[in-house]
């Protein structure tokens, strides 16, 4: 089969080959009819553009990388869906990978998406120092990251983590817990533990970091919050507790051992997670969450790619009370 070529779209639209490019390039700059005829000649020639070419042409390229740890996080799936709606309002395609934790798997992707000269990179994992990621020729936004020279967008854990607190304060819990799948002081998350234990001074209080429970849905974890379930029972068996998750798929893998063992939520277990994410509302009770704006932040991230700065983005919290914390008007 023949390649369809912009003059072939010229022939029969019955213009100049330089028409047809600004149809492509600079569409304001040509009539309304004009723009019909190209149309009507790109439908009859089954044209489709070679952005590759363009790409080869111009020196610039329309596609922007996107590295995750994995899929499992709830905040990671939303954040993508959002960015890929996004992107199409502003004509950019998405390459995605997954890097699955491995610094040495980070950096082979990083090369990969450069060789299709990518715009720039949004970056969600945090396998690369920031000097590393200092040292790439490119535009690179990181989502919950501090350190480094370079564009970070980032929630207001802290803020966060003080909501929750106070939440399950007010509402008459008298021992505290924060479940955790990893602690790193240098993530912003981290401040979710800090704006948590502020006001948790004198109080009877446990933090629970387990790695397990990276993947909540997978039988390990589920073995990994039974036991963390027991002990927690176990050990402030006549006390309220208010449980603090970091994140809304480890509250909904708490719920779930919850209901398997007879425990009523909210009378006797609290539950507050983290991100809003759609699994907070698809519970079995919904459950309370604090929120993020994934929409800003995917928007900043997208526009920071062509309007470039050093500046960190502080996305503000959300307390969404939902069916795991009491409902009782607060005093």
């Amino acid at each position: 089969m023949n390649r369809v070529k912009l003059e072939n779209i010229a022939d029969l639209a019955g213009v100049s080959i330089t028409t047809v490019s600004r149809y492509f390039n600079n569409p304001e700059k040509i009539s309304h009819k004009t723009k019909e005829r190209i149309e009507e000649s790109i439908k009859t020639l089954n044209y489709t553009r070679d952005n590759f070419a363009k790409m080869l042409s111009t020196g610039e390229s329309n596609l922007i990388g996107i590295i995750l740890p994995s899929l499992h996080l709830s905040f990671y799936s939303e954040f993508l869906y959002s960015t890929i709606n996004y992107c199409k309002e502003k004509d950019y395609n998405v390459i995605v990978y997954t890097s699955d934790t491995s610094a040495e798997e980070e950096k082979n992707l990083i090369n990969s998406l450069m060789s299709y000269r990518i715009r720039g990179l949004i970056l969600l994992s945090h396998m690369l120092s920031p000097a590393e990621i200092e040292e790439l020729p490119l535009p690179v936004v990181t989502i919950e990251r501090t350190g480094g020279n370079y564009k970070q967008i980032n929630s207001d854990n802290f803020t966060g983590g003080r909501l929750a607190a106070e939440l399950l304060i007010k509402n008459g819990c008298d021992a505290f817990v924060h479940i955790n799948n990893g602690l790193h002081m240098d993530w912003p998350s981290y401040k979710r533990i800090l704006g948590f234990e502020l006001l948790l001074q004198n109080q009877p209080y446990e933090k629970i970091i387990e790695p397990d429970l990276t993947n909540p849905f997978s039988d390990i974890a589920f073995e990994k919050m039974t036991k963390i379930f027991n002990s927690i029972t176990a050990s402030y068996s006549n006390k309220k507790i208010g449980i603090f998750c970091s994140n809304d798929n480890i509250a909904n893998l708490l719920e779930k051992v919850c209901l398997i063992n007879h425990v009523k939520i909210p009378e006797q277990i609290e539950i507050v997670g983290y991100d809003n994410a759609p699994i907070s509302s698809m519970s079995t009770i919904p459950i309370t969450s604090i929120a993020q704006n994934i929409n800003l932040m995917t928007k900043i991230a997208v526009d920071s790619i062509d309007n470039y700065d050093r500046i960190e983005s502080l996305i503000p919290a959300t307390l969404i009370e939902k069916n795991t914390t009491s409902k009782t008007k607060h005093k």
